[in-house]
């Protein structure tokens, strides 16, 4: 997976991510615990997922990077700053959580 979790930001109402996951497993992984995480919200659309909160919505969609290796781009997108920016702090402590799981869980291995 990524090393950084950080999204960075691309404008005043647009936020971004990419996050590399060694395996299709653990993609799958991640967007499970993301379903659970934000249940109430979510929408599939075909190769990606879209997230909605009031006045936005977050899109995370998988794409192929090499054999066996898959990245996720997220997207957090909002009409009003303020509930983007609660969206990216909640994004971002997931994230953070999830990456410490798997270095845990690599430490074991």
């Amino acid at each position: 997976m990524a090393n950084k979790t950080e999204i960075k930001e691309i404008n005043q109402h647009h936020w971004y991510l990419e996050m590399d996951f060694p395996c299709s497993n653990r993609y799958d992984q991640f967007i499970n615990w993301l379903r659970k995480e934000f249940y109430f919200f979510q929408q599939e659309n075909g190769s990606y997922l879209t997230i909605y909160f009031p006045n936005g919505h977050v899109k995370i969609e998988k794409k192929a990077k090499e054999e066996n290796t898959f990245a996720s781009e997220i997207t957090v997108e909002s009409k009003c700053r303020v509930f983007g920016l609660k969206m990216r702090k909640k994004l971002s402590a997931f994230l953070d959580y999830i990456e410490s799981y798997h270095r845990l869980s690599q430490i074991k291995h």
